[in-house]
């Protein structure tokens, strides 16, 4: 993982950046801190979500989610405890959503967890576990954990532009201001403020149109449409608006009333 840094001691700004990691690039901007200080977090912080991404990338055949995804079907896979954590987070996910974040791609029902052991097993041959609309989110709030115990006040974390945790305001203004792209035509269709709290985005892109399943059909969206939401979880911000472009308007108001959000929008474009 290509990694790169830099102060600028005018403005005291440090930005240290992840070129890939979990499938994206990691940007952050650390605000009012010696140099020294902010290297030293920012290695903290590239650390530990170097440590996330072995253990949540389905892509990295030695991850943990690797292996349950290569040996669940055939035995339990007994996982760590912060991996258990995680599965039974998106359970209470998959049923807030309605169903529609479902980290199976197929039927939560049919990966049966084990209290007793926190083992996993599949009982249907076409199930693989995909954090992808999670893995981001949960990052951000480990970021999060990092950044307060180091008592920073002012910080900016961009995950690819799609996934954006913020930390007291910009220096010249009252918040950090986000604009939402559509990727078709490159133009702004939106900004969000952001002060204290997290956002995310999704949408397809031209050219990488099937890339979010509906659980419940089992059939890629092809819709021309973003979802921009903020809120004070990094974590609820990734999950809605992965379920949201997939929900209906009935669904989407029903599965947002069982969350606390700041502001959503939706751009069918």
């Amino acid at each position: 993982m290509k990694t790169y840094s830099n102060y600028y001691e005018k403005s005291t700004l440090f930005h240290g950046s992840l070129i890939i990691v979990m499938g994206t690039r990691l940007d952050a901007l650390l605000i009012g801190q010696p140099e020294n200080q902010s290297q030293l977090i920012w290695t903290e912080i590239e650390k530990e979500v170097k440590r996330l991404d072995a253990i949540l990338n389905k892509f990295d055949e030695n991850s943990e989610l690797a292996v349950i995804n290569r040996q669940a079907l055939h035995s339990p896979v007994t996982v760590s405890n912060e991996l258990w954590t995680i599965l039974l987070d998106c359970k209470r996910y998959h049923r807030l959503t309605l169903g529609y974040f479902d980290i199976s791609l197929h039927d939560f029902s049919e990966v049966k967890l084990n209290e007793a052991n926190h083992s996993v097993c599949f009982i249907n041959q076409e199930l693989q576990l995909d954090l992808s609309g999670y893995a981001k989110g949960y990052a951000l709030e480990k970021i999060r954990f990092i950044l307060i115990a180091h008592e920073i006040t002012q910080a900016f974390i961009n995950f690819g532009n799609s996934s954006v945790l913020a930390l007291g305001s910009h220096p010249h203004g009252e918040n950090w201001l986000v604009g939402i792209t559509d990727p078709y035509s490159n133009k702004t269709v939106g900004t969000m403020e952001l002060k204290d709290n997290a956002m995310s985005t999704s949408g397809n892109m031209p050219n990488h149109q099937q890339h979010i399943i509906n659980p419940l059909t089992g059939i890629y969206s092809n819709a021309k449409k973003i979802v921009s939401l903020t809120c004070k979880n990094a974590i609820d911000a990734e999950v809605l608006t992965t379920a949201l472009m997939i929900a209906d308007e009935e669904k989407t108001e029903a599965i947002l009333s069982n969350f606390e959000i700041d502001k959503h929008l939706i751009f069918n474009i």
